[in-house]
């Protein structure tokens, strides 16, 4: 089953390459569309490998998985309101998560384990704030400064409360890094639509948005099994 859906994930990621050579509409559109089926295959894998949905933790991270179809939905009904919908949908995705490491236990720490407060703080914290301040900051009206600004805290704490999950050491390893990867891929699409266009990091972020998702599937997957 995972074959199944994976197969399937990674082609539609592939065909976004050939839909990119299409007219600007057509492009547009065909993109969406494939985004679109790509987070309802992505929503059909996890919901049959934990069906039914057992736990408020499982429902947060399918909603997860959802959200992403309204940006779709956005681009082919209403893509002038994108760029605020965007960051919106993302800092909401981002809020799913920090409920569900709280489900799972985490807790920021201060006291007992400084040391690790203080590794993981230059990494999740000082590179997305410096690179708001550096890369973004200057280029944004002011309601999508502020908003990016929002989605930058709601970053940098949910990347850091990751790093204090209590659960095993390789399945916390996927499933913190998988989130800052995809915030991260994020930080990269906000750039290129704010700053100026990069042609080479239209594929670059889907692709690690992509990748981190099916990781993030297997580390739930995998979540479950042990805690059962």
């Amino acid at each position: 089953m995972n074959i199944r859906y994976l197969t399937a994930t990674f082609l539609l990621l592939i065909s976004e390459l050939f839909v990119n050579k299409l007219p600007a509409v057509e492009e547009v559109f065909w993109t969406a569309t494939l985004r679109l089926i790509a987070a309802i295959v992505l929503v059909a894998w996890y919901y049959n490998l934990r069906r039914p949905l057992q736990t408020t933790t499982d429902k947060l991270f399918i909603a997860t998985l959802i959200f992403p179809v309204f940006i779709s939905l956005c681009v082919i009904v209403y893509p002038d309101g994108l760029r605020i919908f965007n960051l919106l949908i993302h800092a909401g995705i981002l809020i799913l998560w920090t409920k569900i490491f709280k489900n799972m236990g985490a807790e920021i720490k201060t006291k007992d384990e400084s040391y690790k407060f203080l590794r993981v703080i230059p990494v999740y914290a000082l590179v997305p704030i410096l690179f708001y301040i550096i890369s973004l900051h200057p280029s944004l009206p002011f309601l999508e400064e502020i908003l990016l600004l929002i989605y930058t805290v709601i970053y940098v704490y949910a990347a850091t409360l990751a790093s204090f999950l209590p659960i095993g050491g390789t399945n916390k390893f996927w499933l913190s890094w998988s989130v800052v990867l995809m915030a991260f891929a994020n930080l990269l699409v906000f750039y290129n639509t704010y700053v100026e266009p990069l042609p080479w990091l239209s594929f670059i972020p889907r692709t690690i948005v992509i990748l981190s998702r099916c990781i993030l599937i297997f580390g739930m997957v995998e979540y479950f099994k042990t805690k059962e």
